[in-house]
């Protein structure tokens, strides 16, 4: 059955939008800036003097790990902790995420990933899937992979209108892929748990930072696979809100706020979580951090932004490395695509620094990256094939799988509004073949209907899979 979650998109005024980006200066290095990593200050005799950074550095000594150190610039990371942050500005935005609700589960060990006698029919699966997209859409991109074949690359439109940039849709064209992202988390953690030798049923609390006190009700019963499979019971009745802020309220909230524990219920949080959990499983920081000065808003902007370093460096070098992706970012460049209403489209949307949002909708990847990370998945470069059977049968980060003629798929669809009705939205995951597939659309998918309405691309992606098999050779 279908769902709407609507979240609200917090923004900042105009000074936290300055600290956000002197947050990611500050933990971002240029190659020239290594010696100066919370370097000493000198007097004007010349003498070495220790500098607040270098006492930022001493503070967190046995907090951090040295490979996390090593990657952050303490001067401008202490110039930024000791300031307060500015009031939250009304919501200017509202953003969607459609859901399609919980995804049934397909049991790869029984039926295996290959039908006996059937193929992915993939010229069928194209007419299909083209016929659905052209003229319904700003514009789009898609790509499937195939072990023996040439597979598909098919892009039609603008990622950026020639007002805005001029840049036709490509598989190389990166795009704001939402909730994708939390695809992307599942395999990072489930690395991560296998790195730790600690089993996807194991309690989450031990790995919360430990200032998180008091934690609301049934949080010791929340476990990891709770997390990934949005069975956690953290629920907010209101709002989806995923920044720092609100995954700490919702641990003081407790996991018994209107959906009893357990119970399936589609909440961003559940992946906000993980980008405190991965760094902490991996040994990046401690769960005893704490900001030297013993103040907890201190510590919470401390914890903030190292967890977003740790989060982004794991998955880069766990995740994004095996498949050859380079660079990738959770905020927006100039040769992105851009959001568009449609019909009647005007200016682009650029959705922007999304890093607040780590974890859960932040990712900004093209076609041809989804499909390499895809392809690493399968091959083992990421996780063991039997952890990735495990992943996909138990909907780890996957909210869409059914069984074909010709074998299981597994889908994530992602999307993300702007104000003005722009969206940009995208599905990856695998085919029936374990064929690693990606589509990117960036604006509304409507109908062929003389009064448009919008249509799931996941959905359109899920019938043309169904309806295109073909006897294997």
């Amino acid at each position: 059955m279908s769902a709407i979650v609507r979240i609200q998109r917090k923004t900042l005024k105009s000074k936290d939008s300055v600290l956000h980006s002197e947050i990611n200066r500050a933990l971002v290095l240029e190659p020239d800036e290594v010696h100066h990593l919370g370097g000493p200050s000198r007097g004007v005799r010349g003498a070495i003097m220790p500098g607040p950074g270098q006492e930022l550095k001493a503070g967190l000594r046995e907090g951090i790990s040295d490979d996390l150190a090593a990657s952050v610039n303490f001067d401008d990371l202490a110039a930024m902790v000791g300031r307060r942050r500015g009031e939250r500005a009304q919501i200017e935005q509202a953003v969607k995420e459609r859901l399609l609700g919980p995804s049934p589960s397909i049991d790869v060990d029984r039926f295996g990933v290959l039908g006996p006698a059937f193929r992915l029919d993939v010229d069928g699966f194209n007419a299909e899937l083209l016929s659905q997209l052209s003229g319904r859409c700003h514009g789009f991109v898609y790509r499937l992979l195939e072990k023996d074949g040439p597979g598909l690359s098919v892009q039609s439109g603008w990622a950026r209108d020639p007002a805005d940039g001029d840049v036709r849709w490509h598989p190389d064209v990166r795009m704001h892929v939402a909730s994708v992202s939390k695809m992307i988390t599942a395999m990072a953690a489930v690395k991560a748990l296998a790195d730790a030798s600690v089993p996807v049923r194991t309690e989450i609390w031990p790995w919360l930072p430990m200032y998180w006190q008091p934690r609301g009700p049934n949080i010791d019963r929340v476990t990891f696979q709770m997390l990934l499979t949005h069975e956690s019971g953290l629920w907010h009745a209101t709002s989806d809100e995923i920044d720092f802020d609100e995954v700490k309220a919702n641990v003081y909230r407790g996991a018994l706020l209107g959906v009893p524990l357990g119970i399936e219920k589609y909440q961003n949080v559940n992946f906000s979580l993980f980008r405190i959990l991965i760094p902490v499983l991996t040994g990046a920081i401690k769960p005893s951090m704490t900001a030297p000065s013993g103040d907890e808003a201190e510590t919470d902007r401390l914890w903030d932004a190292l967890t977003i370093k740790a989060y982004g460096d794991y998955v880069h070098e766990n995740v994004f490395a095996p498949a050859n992706v380079v660079h990738a970012r959770t905020v927006s460049s100039a040769g992105d695509a851009l959001a568009y209403r449609w019909p009647n489209p005007a200016g682009g949307w650029d959705s922007g620094d999304l890093s607040d949002y780590s974890g859960t909708v932040a990712w900004h990847l093209s076609a041809n990256e989804l499909v390499r990370i895809m392809q690493a998945l399968t091959d083992g470069s990421i996780v063991g094939r039997n952890r990735m059977h495990r992943m996909l049968d138990g909907g780890w980060g996957v909210d869409q799988a059914g069984m074909t003629r010709a074998g299981p798929y597994f889908l994530k669809p992602g999307s993300w509004q702007g104000g003005m009705n722009q969206i940009v939205q995208a599905v990856a995951g695998l085919l029936p073949g374990e064929l690693p597939f990606a589509v990117l659309v960036n604006s509304d998918l409507v109908n062929g209907a003389p009064t448009p309405a919008s249509v799931d691309l996941v959905r359109v992606v899920m019938a043309a899979a169904t309806a295109h098999t073909a006897p294997a050779a």
